[in-house]
Formats: C-alpha cells, structure tokens, sequence
C-alpha cells in the first residue's frame, strides 16, 4: 500500500504558481509614472494649474514678546560680598541711580585703605617737592634732584587718580565703613530680580535686569526654507489668539544671518512699540509675514507639495498621463496655497491631489 502512494506521489506534479497580476492602466519608471486613459487611478488624480503668484500673508509662526536688549542693563555686584538689603521688587520702575541693592564686601575697606594711602603718599611728595625746590633755588642742591622729585610728585598724583577711578568705576552710593549700595544705571523697569538678603554674591553674577519697556522686541524661530524672501522691512503682523482684536503691523528689524545649530531655526526680529504697556515680555503671540513673490514665481495649492524629508517635490504632467516627479523650492503656505520660488513654470499642470499614489507606485516599482 506504502509502495503505490509514493508512487503516485512521485507521479503528481503540481502546477507553477501564477504571476500576481499588476494594477492595469499604470506605469512606474524611477522618477514618472504613466497613467493610460481608462486607468482606475485617474478617480484618485486631481490636476490643478501653475497660476501667478500674488503677495500675502504667510501662515503663523509662533513668536515670543521680550525686552528689548537694546533698551536694558544687566546689574551686577563690582565686589564680591553679602547682600544686606534688597530694596526693589519684579515690576518696580526705577529711575537712573536709584537704589536697588545693598551689600557688605571688605573689599570696600582695601579700596578706601589704597586711595587713603595714594592721598598721604601725594602730600608727602608735594611737600619734598617744594622742598627741593627751595634748596636748588638756594643752590644748595643741583637741579636734577628737583626733576627727580617732580617725577615722584607726578607718580603720586596718578597713583591718587587711579585709586578715585576704582572707587568711582563702581557706580555705587557708599553707606558704610564696608557697604555699599548698587543704583540703577537707566530709566526703566526691573524685568529679572536674582537677588535675595543674606546672598553671597560675586562679580560674575547677574542680579537685576532693568528694561525700558517703551518699545519690546518680537521674536520668532522659523525654519530656514520658511525665511525665504523675509528681510528687513518686510510687513509683520502680530495677532493673539486668546486677545480678539488684538493685532500689529509693524516692519522686521532683523532677520538672523546664522542658523541656530540645534534647532535649525532663524531668528526674526520685529520691534513693537509699547508706550502704554500693554505688552508684556515672555507672552506668546503669532506673526505672519506679507510676501512679495519674486519674479517668475507660481502659485500652487499646498496639497501638491510632497516631501522626503529633505527635500520638496511635484508631479508636474509632462504629456497626456504622463507625470514626472520635479523638485522645486517653496516658501511657506498660507490659506491652502504656498508659492514655488524654483522648479516650476507658469501655466504647468501639478497633481493637486493623489501624489501619494504616484510616489507609492514608483517605491513599489524600484
């Protein structure tokens, strides 16, 4: 029984599996694809024109409000000490030399004790001087004796110029035999407190910020391709969601000319004028940009643009069915629409609709 199953095992053979049939109509090359007439595919495809490209406001960047830097003054301690007293609070407006902190250094000694030491080390020169001239105008002493005491007068009056400059350099208000107050050093209004009794403090640390808040800046951190045709004086507005209403225009200040290394972003600058502050730092808003298309620049729908990650491309039609896979450079979309600054003619037919499919077929394909 055993003997004639294998035999007839031996005797069946199995036909070969079939070909899995391909999707009709379609045809996948490296970088096109053609599509026949009565292909199913065209119900997925929508076509759409290369149309003129017309200025307007770009989609929102998320920005954020800060001091203006130009308008501030970071305040520090000169000398290494304890805080004794801190006599401002966040928010406070001060003028030019108001007080803000006190601290204790016996550092304030060692600078008095030098220019203490330079004003007798300067009478007892002036008096040798007057001396010595007296003696060679008696001629009891010869003359170069007077131009060496001269020289030393002159080393001691500096030395006494140099010892004020150190005390005066600190811009503070002395109190105390070993205390000293720190002032304001502009009008404005204290932004950044760090600074607390009791804290030891050194010169390297920054205490207190005071700000101008009369005008503040407006920042926001685009990508690179997105800061494609902003420069100074391009029109920026500013709206607030959460505040209906609210809205700015103003021109952009500044566009950075480096790229941050690791957000890969640019920084846009726009400065807002603020007299009735109503604007406070580090609150968000969100700022569009009024683009000027540069010549030969086409309008697109943004379902068009597909990307790699790296790169942006379309699928221009290059003949009947027939799609080619282009690269171009975008700006960033606003409405639906975003314009293509390279890689794209007026008048020439995109797939607005239906890239995926296209992309999925040539992958499959290659």
């Amino acid at each position: 029984m055993s003997t004639l199953a294998i035999l007839v095992a031996s005797a069946f053979h199995r036909s070969p599996p079939g070909e899995v049939p391909k999707a009709g109509g379609i045809k996948a090359g490296l970088h096109d694809v053609t599509l026949s007439a009565g292909a199913a595919q065209w119900q997925s495809i929508h076509l759409g024109t290369a149309a003129l490209a017309s200025a307007g406001w770009s989609d929102a960047f998320p920005a954020r409000f800060k001091v203006d830097e130009a308008n501030a003054a970071r305040v520090g301690t000169p000398l290494p000490g304890r805080v004794t007293r801190v006599l401002v609070e966040l928010g406070d407006p001060v003028k030019a030399g108001s007080p803000l902190f006190s601290i204790a250094s016996s550092d304030v000694a060692s600078l008095r004790s030098e220019q203490q030491r330079a004003q007798v080390e300067l009478g007892a020169a002036k008096e040798r001087e007057q001396r010595v001239q007296a003696m060679v105008d008696a001629n009891a002493a010869p003359g170069k004796d007077q131009v060496e005491a001269l020289a030393q007068l002159q080393q001691a009056e500096l030395g006494v110029k140099l010892a004020n400059a150190k005390l005066a350099s600190l811009r503070v208000s002395t109190t105390s035999e070993n205390e000293f107050t720190v002032v304001a050093p502009r009008d404005g209004v204290v932004v950044e407190k760090g600074v607390l009794p009791a804290q030891q403090v050194a010169p390297d640390q920054n205490l207190v910020d005071v700000a101008d808040m009369s005008q503040v800046w407006a920042v926001a951190e685009i990508f690179e391709a997105d800061a494609q045709g902003i420069g100074p004086h391009t029109l920026a507005r500013l709206t607030r969601s959460e505040l209906p209403g609210f809205a700015l225009e103003a021109p952009v200040d500044m566009v950075a000319a480096v790229v941050d290394p690791e957000r890969h972003t640019v920084s846009v600058r726009v400065i807002v004028p603020n007299a009735d502050r109503r604007i406070r730092p580090n609150t968000f808003v969100e700022m569009r940009f009024l683009q000027q298309p540069v010549a030969g620049a086409v309008e697109i729908s943004a379902s068009a643009l597909v990307s790699d990650g790296a790169d942006k491309y379309v699928y221009v039609e290059e003949g009947e069915g027939h799609f080619v896979r282009r690269q171009v450079v975008a700006a960033s979309s606003s409405k639906g629409r975003v314009v293509v600054t390279s890689g794209l003619h007026l008048g020439e037919r995109v797939v607005e609709e239906g890239s995926a499919l296209l992309d999925n077929e040539i992958v499959l394909t290659n």
